[in-house]
């Protein structure tokens, strides 16, 4: 330690998740002195999310089977000696070096390696009415319930499309909330290509077996191939309208039909967060069945970039499983890099066979690009600047479909949240193309609002 402002370690990790917690625990009982960097007030990420100190969960609450898992991650994580910096917002990086704020302090870490443990963001898609209060994202209710203990309304529908939908209806029901309704937008048939990747991996198969045993109990029955049309509300969601959806996910508007509730969860699947990998200048590609955009990285989790090694959902969609496999393979790679000596027997294969369980799974569940027809020409796609779906259309016709060319002409990406809501669907509904990848998001610093000051007193590198 130099000083309050400047850390020193030999390795940084960028998230307290499955797969940053993993990568620290593993380096740090391999004689590394490692620091990890996470935005929430604990250890866990979003999937092993802790309760504040003083809070108390509810009394019927149940973990599913996976948690186990990271109940003993986060056990090895305490007993490693692995270095967490909780409330920590990255805002600038290069290799060996990343500048943070922690409450309301510019830091530095400086360290020989980072792994990048990012994560993912909840996928948005507009329809009228979703920028209600009380329409959220499958992960933010998530949030409220889990991370605070927060029951968010009393009748809730859930809706989208994807293995996130189940973990929101059972921790809504936990939190004595009524599910009025559970939606997936892909038609049953996609059930049973999903199949190989549950059946096949045994922890996947314990999940989904505790999942339909929850709902069951709760007598909530999923409704495949229907979806959320609009929401309706006085200043906040009272009536949500619902009806199925063709193949591709297109509305069938003469089966519409509007039910009574107080709270939306909207949850379409997840985007990797890459933005710090693409500040640092790691190289990336476009998968759909992972999400989107996701960085490059070899068997041993290296990215493009010397010294930067990358894991789970920054690697494109996969889940906790993966996670941890890839920050195991990732921290075999450094050890041998930093100490020498063989790595340990089958980290890479283990990551490599996770992974291809994850993508057989979430292959069923791919984008419908038919949803993109759920926004209205009124509808707003972008919340930070409130730019219709008719404003960003304008735009396009006027100036071209690239990301960059709708934003000039409607500012639709250039708010706070610099395109992370908006981005992964403005170019398909500006464009008028629904399968269009979207254009890589352009970084600038700061990566995540912070103080001015921040920026003012950052520690030199």
């Amino acid at each position: 330690m130099n000083g309050a402002s400047v850390v020193d370690a030999d390795v940084g990790v960028v998230g307290a998740g499955p797969g940053g917690l993993a990568a620290a625990a593993r380096l740090a009982a391999g004689g590394l002195s490692v620091v990890v960097l996470d935005e929430g007030a604990g250890a866990g990420g979003q999937i092993f999310r802790q309760l504040p100190p003083g809070a108390a969960r509810p009394a019927a609450d149940h973990e599913p089977p996976s948690h186990a898992s990271g109940h003993a991650l986060l056990a090895a994580f305490a007993a490693s000696g692995a270095t967490l910096q909780p409330l920590a917002t990255v805002w600038d990086a290069r290799p060996g070096r990343l500048w943070f704020e922690q409450h309301g302090a510019s830091r530095l870490l400086r360290c020989r390696r980072i792994v990048l443990a990012t994560g993912a963001h909840d996928r948005c898609l507009p329809f009228p009415g979703w920028t209600l209060p009380g329409v959220l994202t499958a992960g933010a209710l998530q949030v409220m319930v889990r991370g605070f203990a927060v029951p968010p309304g009393r009748r809730a529908l859930v809706a989208g499309s994807g293995p996130l939908l189940l973990p929101t209806v059972t921790a809504l029901r936990q939190a004595g909330v009524q599910v009025v309704a559970a939606l997936e937008a892909s038609p049953r048939r996609r059930l049973w290509r999903a199949l190989p990747g549950v059946l096949g991996h045994a922890g996947r198969r314990r999940e989904a077996l505790w999942y339909a045993r929850q709902l069951w109990r709760a007598g909530v029955r999923l409704q495949w191939g229907c979806t959320v049309f609009a929401c309706e509300g006085d200043g906040r969601v009272e009536r949500a309208v619902i009806g199925r959806v063709d193949a591709e996910g297109r509305p069938r508007r003469d089966t519409a039909r509007t039910i009574e509730v107080d709270v939306v969860g909207a949850g379409f699947g997840l985007v990797p967060s890459i933005e710090l990998g693409l500040h640092l200048g790691c190289a990336a590609r476009f998968d759909a069945g992972r999400g989107g955009h996701c960085l490059v990285v070899d068997a041993d989790q290296r990215t493009t970039v010397d010294g930067v090694h990358a894991v789970g959902e920054a690697c494109g969609i996969g889940g906790a499983e993966v996670a941890a496999a890839e920050g195991e393979a990732a921290a075999a790679a450094i050890l041998r890099d930093l100490r020498g000596g063989p790595a340990p027997a089958g980290a890479a294969q283990r990551a490599a066979a996770e992974r291809r369980a994850a993508d057989r799974l979430l292959g069923a569940f791919a984008p419908l690009p038919g949803l993109a027809e759920l926004a209205t020409p009124e509808t707003i796609v972008c919340r930070c600047e409130d730019v219709t779906l008719h404003q960003a259309r304008a735009a396009a016709g006027l100036h071209g479909t690239s990301l960059r060319a709708i934003k000039v002409g409607c500012r639709a990406g250039m708010g706070p949240c610099q395109g992370r809501i908006c981005g992964p669907f403005l170019q398909a509904l500006a464009g008028g193309e629904p399968g269009r990848p979207m254009d890589l998001p352009v970084v600038r610093v700061p990566l995540k609002p912070v103080r001015t000051d921040t920026l003012l007193q950052a520690p030199p590198g």
